[in-house]
């Protein structure tokens, strides 16, 4: 059985109050190499389905690292790419739409079951992600395919999916991407844009520290925009994601933040 909690709005608090609780998580599963030491760091897990990376033998494997760490265990659907590594978006039915999505969700809940390890939430990936935050059609079809298990859905703030989530009363988990530039939408930038990925680790925590304790994002076009969040997500495919982790949540604590996953098995 899976205990959703409440959190705060970390937005209105100060990162120096200690009842500040956060989540980190990453995308996991994907052939990256380093999920062993990244599972020591985050507390949740977005674990690739075996579409745009993965298999059934890693998918297992990240699912029992996770058990023994502790870390929260999400399915991380995308479309059926593995040579864009779902980053290129596609053209589906709608009833094309849902059962890929279902599928892979199936697929790693099955397996979490099977080790009494049950799933706590789903994170559409790459261009469904982007997809699904900004269409409200898509949102739909990924809350569809998700009607079979009480899984949160975890989505940018202020999203689509946010928005049909809470509709159907579904939680909500939303997350702040660490290391991606943001519009004045509060959508990511496209990476086909230059600098929509950040690299500079100092630049990263300080984008972060001011979100926090501010609630306040500063854009691609460099306005600021208001922001809250439950999550940080550290992209588990960049080169630095495992010193980025590391900083991030030394940062947090040193801050007087709790740093655990938004869920209790």
């Amino acid at each position: 059985m899976v205990n959703f909690h409440k959190f705060p709005e970390l937005g209105s608090l100060c990162l120096s109050d200690v009842t500040s609780i956060i989540d980190i998580n990453c995308d996991l599963g994907e052939g990256m190499g380093s999920d062993a030491e990244l599972l020591n760091i985050v507390t949740s897990a977005n674990i690739a389905c075996g579409a745009h990376a993965g298999d059934p033998q890693t998918m297992q494997h990240t699912l029992m690292l996770a058990k023994q760490r502790g870390v929260a265990a999400g399915a991380h659907p995308g479309y059926q790419d593995r040579e864009g590594f779902g980053r290129r978006p596609h053209s589906l039915s709608d009833h094309a739409m849902v059962s890929l999505v279902q599928q892979q969700i199936e697929s790693l809940a099955e397996m979490a079951d099977a080790i009494n390890y049950p799933l706590s939430h789903v994170r559409a990936h790459g261009a469904l992600g982007n997809l699904t935050d900004a269409d409200e059609k898509a949102a739909t079809l990924l809350l569809d395919a998700m009607a079979q298990r009480p899984l949160a859905l975890m989505t940018l703030t202020n999203s689509a999916a946010q928005r049909i989530a809470q509709q159907r009363h579904r939680p909500v988990v939303t997350q702040f991407f660490a290391d991606r530039a943001y519009d004045d939408n509060g959508q990511l930038v496209a990476r086909s844009k230059p600098d929509s990925v950040l690299h500079d680790e100092k630049e990263i925590v300080q984008r972060l520290l001011t979100a926090l304790d501010r609630g306040i994002l500063v854009t691609y076009t460099k306005r600021e925009i208001p922001i809250a969040f439950d999550s940080i997500c550290v992209h588990g495919d960049t080169p630095n994601a495992l010193s980025l982790a590391e900083k991030i949540r030394k940062v947090l604590e040193d801050s007087g933040a709790k740093v655990r996953p938004f869920v209790e098995h």
